[in-house]
């Protein structure tokens, strides 16, 4: 089975210009062949014409006056038979008058009687095209000769050009049918073979992707060549050496910080409150310590989100993964934001489905739904609508959840950058909604830290979906015994304990899975 064949590959381009210098290789040596062969069979021909005209010049004609004109006739009859020899022959004097002419041809057929005779300007041989049948096929050679007593003759000596066209046909009909099969087969060919040399770099680029994924430090492997291959991945793997050590830095440089920037902020609020409760100071001044003390709280949340990315990108945010149903995770969430989408009248709704379990931390999980449902419903008018729907794909093994709004939506041109720290867009985010800007970029953390990735959907006006793609557990889960939300006559969920509803999520007790930490991943 012949594989698929990509055209922007770089193994498809080599082997293109591999098939493309060998049409025109062949194209030359095609053209070089066709015009050699033609070259050789017309001077064959030639030669062919000479020999016999002169022939008759030196064993026939050159007799004509000693044994009379019946003789060279009877002689040249039986020696060149028009039928036989396929040549037009005819033998005159200067003057027009005709000695012996053959009769007409076979295959092709040459009507003698047709052939003009030359007209003689000086006595020289030389070469014509003749017209038989309509078409310049005939080749003529014309030997004049000076008889001793100075009679003056001429011999034509013809063949049709038939026989070399037919050659020269065929010879390109085999050149049209073989070149393309060589072609074919060229392609084929240089397409499997250009596997193997290509082979390290397939193998680089898979490492390429994994790097990062499972744990810091890994490199690409060192193609022993000693060719271009080697020095590539040598390349590369100080390039990757160099950007790790700035990302390395880079999330020293931030965990430092937000570390540092914590124990100044909480002294500054632990001082300012003691101030506001103590201290008696006019209502603006209570006031103004009031919104220094939001600034503040506000600077330590952006700390604390800063320090958590920082964790979780390097991988030091130790997290006890456990099996979780995330159906159960998800409807629980959904249970305890209702409040909040009540006051907008907001419908947020869960579908309901079989278990499906994952092996997660089930309060950093939780984190993402949180932020997820809050922003769907921030940014959902009043008496729209937040739907959440958790399901399983066997074949990918995957667990998916979504959440998706009637909101305002998210510009286009700002989509691609949602999930960049301290985004915010026209609309989606802004500094009045009381973000951080972090939310997104934290929940995107998470996802990676657990194996997933998180992808966004969005139309201005019309709302949004995001979407979380998390591994699923390698065993199976069971039902979650006794989820039991309670509602309300109206059919709307009502409270459920915190820790009870965390602990019906999260199977605990398992054997066979245990506790892992993150940095073993």
């Amino acid at each position: 089975m012949i594989p698929a064949i990509h055209l922007t590959t770089l193994r498809t381009r080599v082997t293109t210009w591999y098939v493309g210098l060998m049409a025109a290789a062949l194209l030359v040596f095609g053209a070089t062949l066709y015009f050699g062969v033609q070259s050789y069979l017309r001077s064959s021909l030639e030669d062919s014409l000479i020999g016999e005209a002169k022939g008759i010049v030196f064993t026939f004609l050159s007799q004509e006056e000693i044994k009379g004109q019946s003789w060279m006739q009877g002689e040249i009859a039986e020696a060149y038979a028009p039928e036989n020899s396929g040549r037009f022959i005819r033998v005159s004097r200067q003057d027009g008058t005709v000695l012996y002419q053959g009769g007409d041809t076979r295959d092709p057929r040459i009507d003698s009687s047709i052939v003009s005779q030359p007209h003689l300007s000086e006595s020289k041989e030389f070469f014509r095209h003749e017209s038989a049948s309509g078409t310049h096929n005939l080749l003529i050679y014309t030997q004049p000769y000076v008889s001793p007593s100075g009679t003056r003759y001429v011999v034509e000596m013809g063949a049709s050009l038939a026989p070399i066209s037919r050659v020269l046909a065929s010879l390109l009909k085999i050149l049209f049918l073989i070149t393309p099969c060589i072609l074919f087969a060229a392609a084929l060919g240089g397409h499997f073979l250009m596997k193997l040399p290509l082979r390290p770099l397939e193998v680089l680029s898979e490492q390429a992707e994994r790097i990062g994924t499972h744990q810091f430090g890994e490199r690409l492997p060192v193609i022993a060549t000693g060719d271009e291959m080697e020095r590539l991945s040598l390349s590369l793997n100080r390039m990757i050496s160099r950007l790790e050590d700035a990302l390395a830095y880079n999330r020293r440089f931030s965990a430092d910080v937000s570390h540092e920037l914590r124990t100044p902020l909480t002294i500054l609020r632990g001082e300012l409150e003691q101030l506001l409760h103590t201290s008696r100071m006019p209502m603006t001044q209570r006031d103004s310590l009031g919104s220094a003390l939001e600034e503040i709280d506000r600077m330590a949340q952006i700390v604390e989100s800063l320090l958590t990315i920082s964790r979780l990108d390097s991988g030091t945010d130790g997290m006890n993964l456990k099996q979780v149903d995330l159906n159960c995770l998800a409807q629980w969430t959904v249970d305890q934001m209702h409040l909040m989408a009540e006051e907008k009248n907001i419908a947020l709704r869960c579908s309901r489905v079989e278990p499906v379990a994952i092996m997660a931390d089930a309060g950093r999980i939780k984190q993402v739904l949180v932020n997820l449902l809050d922003n769907a419903i921030k940014y959902t008018p009043n008496g729209g609508e937040v739907a959440v729907s958790v399901s399983a794909i066997g074949a990918t093994q995957l667990a998916i959840l979504e959440v998706s709004d009637t909101g305002i939506g998210i510009p286009a041109r700002s989509l691609p950058h949602v999930f960049e720290r301290f985004y915010r867009s026209d609309k989606a985010r802004t500094r009045e909604s009381g973000g951080t800007g972090l939310g997104l970029s934290i929940a995107k953390a998470i996802s990676k830290a657990h194996g997933g990735t998180m992808s966004i959907e969005s139309v201005e006006g019309r709302g949004t979906r995001v979407r979380l793609e998390l591994p699923l557990s390698p065993l199976p889960v069971s039902a979650v015994p006794g989820l039991n939300i309670q509602t309300t006559p109206e059919g709307k969920p009502g409270n459920v304990s915190v820790e009870r509803s965390l602990h019906q999520c999260v199977h605990l007790g398992s054997d066979r899975i245990g506790e892992h930490n993150l940095n073993s991943r």
